[in-house]
């Protein structure tokens, strides 16, 4: 603990202030006879201290580093950029793929559902929405066990149509998953897939909007299979695609939601676990 020391004229003046008058002159004088012995003494005190803290540093133990655990799986991971949109009227059948606008504050003006998804819920958004709902676990998975390698999301198909690298790429992946082989060089035997394929928005007069996403689960125990499943579910939507400025973030809340719902309702009717 330190203690604060008055010299000088300081200490001077607070004697004064505490001794009766007749008695300032000796009460001065003995003041600072000690004020100048506990000054003379300090260094030696604080000397003592350092001596006294020194050995026990010593005899305190370097604490070793924590090992870098190794997870013993992988878990591969692909999100999409595969955006869908369908509109259908009274009489149009199923094959009307549309157009939808949206004015919504955008200064370049008219908006495509399909470019407000893009935006919405783009693959690091789908990423975030997935690791939110700890998905590894719902997949049956021990976190601390894989190590999550997240690949390019999987195209749009319209861009396929004007880049043939691309499209054979696709062949060759959609190739493998049809023979049950990995999408991966990745020797690990253990080892698991998970593949978001598309999301959908749909509306019908009848049935209002829907998002619906696909997926594609698949784990292995070395070159074997021993889960997987796929397929898509749906969730309504309806404040998607917003219509005037106020209902921009309802819209993009009510997206992520139900993209967050789909993959918890797959999980449990199609994921095979």
């Amino acid at each position: 603990m330190k203690r604060t020391l008055l010299g000088g004229a300081a200490g001077a003046a607070f004697v004064l202030l505490c001794a009766p008058l007749a008695a300032q002159e000796v009460e001065n004088t003995v003041a600072a006879e000690d004020i100048a012995a506990t000054q003379a003494e300090a260094p030696d005190v604080a000397e003592a201290a350092e001596e006294a803290i020194e050995p026990a540093q010593e005899a305190m133990p370097e604490a070793e580093p924590a090992a870098a655990v190794t997870p013993e799986c992988e878990l591969h991971v692909w999100p999409t950029e595969n955006y869908l949109g369908v509109k259908m009227g009274l009489f149009s059948g199923f094959g009307l793929i549309g157009a939808l606008a949206d004015q919504a504050g955008h200064a370049q003006g008219v908006r495509t559902v399909k470019d407000l998804m893009r935006e919405y819920l783009g693959p690091e958004v789908q990423l975030e929405e997935l690791n939110r709902l700890d998905y590894m676990t719902k997949l049956g998975l021990d976190a601390g066990k894989y190590a999550v390698i997240v690949h390019e999301p999987t195209p749009w198909n319209e861009d396929l149509k004007d880049n043939p690298e691309l499209k054979a790429e696709v062949r060759v992946m959609n190739d493998k998953i049809k023979n049950g082989q990995r999408l991966t060089d990745s020797a690990n035997a253990c080892y698991a897939e998970l593949i978001t394929t598309h999301i959908f928005y749909h509306k019908a007069m009848m049935y209002g909007s829907n998002l619906f996403t696909g997926w594609n689960w698949r784990q292995f125990d070395g070159n074997k299979i021993v889960t997987q499943g796929k397929g898509q579910v749906k969730n309504p939507l309806e404040h998607f695609p917003p219509k005037e400025e106020a209902m921009i973030e309802p819209a993009k809340a009510e997206l992520r939601d139900a993209y967050a719902k789909d993959f918890d309702e797959w999980v449990v009717k199609k994921s095979g676990i």
